[in-house]
């Protein structure tokens, strides 16, 4: 998903009361799309969910502390 998205994304997340903004950033997955990237304790199922609607990915890293949206 293009930066736009990604912020629009991010908004409808924090407006549903899914993620806390200050623990959410924004990165590059590669030189064309960007990631949401949340931190701490997050609700995977209902951001799942929320991501799936929109067509978009969601995954864990290894030691389960950040959850990854983007666009596959």
């Amino acid at each position: 998903m293009n930066r736009l998205q990604a912020l629009a994304m991010l908004k409808e997340l924090v407006d549903n009361d899914l993620v806390d903004p200050s623990y959410v950033s924004l990165g590059k997955r590669n030189p064309a799309n960007y990631q949401i990237q949340i931190k701490c304790d997050y609700n995977k199922k209902e951001i799942e969910a929320h991501a799936k609607k929109h067509g978009l990915t969601i995954e864990e890293d290894k030691e389960k502390l950040y959850l990854l949206i983007f666009k596959p």
